[in-house]
């Protein structure tokens, strides 16, 4: 499934993918020394789960986008990404032109400049 969804992803002339990780810890030391501009994760990690990813991404660097995605219990889980600091969910079932979707809305509301007063 990882390189089905890497495949679509690298279509797309406007995006990288720059690595990838199977757990928390191997993402986490990935992610330090690659930078991304964004990161997508599954849920269901090797040996952990993607919503303890997202929590210390979250909680290390807020303003990095982050969108997770699964097959399993899409709408409890889109609630809990969310709660862990996620910025966007798909479900694997909505397909790769989906999840292009949402990674580019990410993208978008990363860039967006601050409007507070």
């Amino acid at each position: 499934m990882r390189q089905s969804i890497i495949s679509a992803l690298e279509r797309e002339t406007d995006l990288t993918v720059c690595g990838e990780a199977a757990d928390v810890q191997e993402a986490i030391t990935a992610i330090e020394s690659l930078q991304p501009d964004l990161v997508l994760t599954d849920i269901q990690l090797k040996s952990s789960s993607g919503l303890d990813l997202i929590k210390a991404l979250h909680a290390q660097t807020p303003a990095l986008p982050i969108v997770a995605t699964t097959m399993f219990d899409v709408r409890r889980t889109e609630r809990l990404a969310r709660a862990a600091g996620a910025s966007g969910f798909a479900s694997k079932q909505d397909g790769p032109e989906k999840l292009i979707a949402i990674i580019h809305e990410a993208m978008k509301a990363d860039a967006a400049p601050d409007e507070t007063l």
